[in-house]
């Protein structure tokens, strides 16, 4: 066990210490980083080399003094093994499988600071970039008789909520995509784990992601005035709408993702389908504002269905 352990430090020390150097010839930050605080650095690479050459001796030490001896692994009968793969089996329910793969997205989330900051940083810019460039829409006469909102800000908040959903499930088929690229899904498929997680797992993270991001819309919808007449079971039930409009364009989104198997298609697809069905739905404009033949598309337009809503 320590032979196993020292190794594995070592392994970790030299190959953190080789990842480093690959990177420094390509990352300005890293150069600007090591030439500021050289000192430093040169004290923590002798120590990691004093820390790996230990580890190596030790292990090369405790080889020398003993002899190991591997027993050859005795067969395991039939029934023995039928048993193993159906006790395996049977321990991964869909729950628990979803869960741990709702987990490993969500972890890979956080891992990547720059993906995070734009997940949450978008909201922002959608509420404060759409109510600042139709604000001037509350100035129309008959515009609070068709809405019933107090001002522009209180009729966009849907719509600003429901484009965010929309932008945000697309995600989902590109990081399908990065998973049959690294072969992560090839190696999943190789274990009992649950076919329906392997899917829920995902779509599951990106209905959480959502929910953050319409909280966050929400409350700088309450710092700029807007709230809505329901209260708080307004809020939770709005969020458990945008939540679920999230799993359909999740689903959506990997299916385009498992089918094209390209990242760039996933993308274009999404952008072709974005604009559109958001500008001929009630998201941003009252209906009685669009022309007759959008008003038509509007009412079987998903977007404006869940705008309403």
């Amino acid at each position: 066990m320590l032979n196993a352990a020292v190794v594995f430090i070592t392994i970790v020390v030299l190959g953190e210490s080789l990842a480093l150097l690959l990177d420094y010839s390509n990352n300005a930050f890293l150069q600007q980083y090591v030439s500021a605080n050289a000192g430093s650095i040169a004290a923590q690479i002798g120590l990691l080399a004093i820390v790996a050459l230990g580890s190596a001796f030790l292990v090369h030490r405790r080889s020398s003094l003993a002899s190991v001896t591997v027993e050859a692994p005795k067969p395991i009968s039939a029934p023995a093994a039928e048993s193993m793969t159906t006790s395996g089996r049977s321990g991964s329910s869909l729950l628990s499988d979803t869960s741990h793969l709702f987990v490993r997205s969500l972890k890979k989330l956080l891992r990547n600071p720059i993906l995070l900051f734009f997940s949450l940083f978008q909201p922002i810019i959608f509420i404060l970039l759409f109510t600042q460039l139709f604000s001037r829409f509350a100035q129309i006469p008959g515009f609070f008789q068709l809405t019933g909102a107090q001002n522009y800000t209180d009729f966009a908040v849907a719509g600003i909520v429901l484009q965010n959903g929309f932008s945000s499930a697309f995600q989902s088929g590109t990081s399908m995509v990065d998973d049959l690229r690294s072969r992560f899904l090839v190696k999943m498929l190789a274990t009992p784990v649950s076919r329906s997680a392997i899917l829920l797992g995902r779509i599951t993270t990106d209905m959480f992601r959502m929910v953050v991001q319409s909280a966050i819309i929400f409350f700088l919808a309450f710092l700029l005035g807007a709230t809505p007449v329901t209260g708080i079971p307004g809020y939770l039930l709005m969020l458990l709408t945008i939540a679920f409009f999230g799993l359909a364009w999740s689903g959506i989104s990997l299916s385009i993702g498992l089918k094209t198997r390209s990242a760039e298609t996933v993308f274009g697809i999404a952008g072709t389908l974005t604009f559109p069905l958001l500008f001929m739905s009630t998201a941003l404009s009252p209906r009685g504002f669009l022309p007759d033949w959008m008003k038509t598309v509007s009412d079987f337009n998903p977007i404006s269905l869940t705008v309403e809503a």
